[in-house]
């Protein structure tokens, strides 16, 4: 049985993709399929990715918040948001909602195992603040907020396992809040600091 095709959301330069990959590296561009092919990293940390035959200088580095990241495209850098097409969709929906809906809760990005909370409910964080780390393969994703909030309910402990979409973390509105915050995930080797 194959894996299904993942779906992107890529944003860059005032600009909406839809990116679906398929388990067979097959690669379609808003529904047209591409011709692709990336090589691996040279010392630089350069690659070279082909699209339809038309070669590319590519060099890419996640910056801290979710989805987000700086890419130079022969020598062009833009700063991209790329996202699986179900957390677009849930933080479009959140972003609609206002403050009228409340603040978004933190949702799992993967299956995984929780080692550690560093909030308790009443806790105010601000942007960047780390709220869970979850084991998934092998690497612990360290869960943090990118808006201010206020907890309001840890709903997993250290040892629960979690699947992908489940709700993790609820949190309150802080007063001079409007936009719902949203989790970023920083992978990092186990044992780490």
């Amino acid at each position: 049985m194959t894996a299904p095709p993942v779906r992107y959301i890529v944003e860059f330069a005032g600009c909406r993709r839809e990116v679906t990959v398929g388990a067979d590296g097959q690669v379609a561009l808003n529904g047209a399929r591409r011709e692709t092919s990336l090589s691996g990293a040279n010392r630089d940390g350069v690659r070279s990715l082909l699209i339809d035959g038309a070669s590319f200088a590519l060099s890419a580095r996640r910056k801290p918040a979710r989805g987000q990241w700086e890419i130079v495209l022969d020598g062009r850098a833009l700063s991209v948001q790329v996202l699986e097409a179900r957390e677009a969709r849930i933080l479009e929906r959140a972003d609609e909602g206002g403050a009228s809906a409340g603040v978004a809760p933190l949702l799992a990005p993967m299956p995984g195992l929780v080692v550690g909370t560093a909030v308790q409910p009443g806790d105010q964080v601000e942007p960047g603040a780390a709220i869970l780390i979850v084991e998934a393969m092998k690497m612990e994703n360290e869960l943090r907020a990118t808006g201010a909030a206020k907890v309001a309910r840890v709903l997993v402990s250290p040892g629960d396992a979690v699947e992908k979409g489940q709700v993790l973390v609820e949190f309150e509105e802080v007063p001079a809040l409007r936009k719902a915050p949203r989790s970023a995930v920083e992978p990092r080797e186990r044992g780490t600091e």
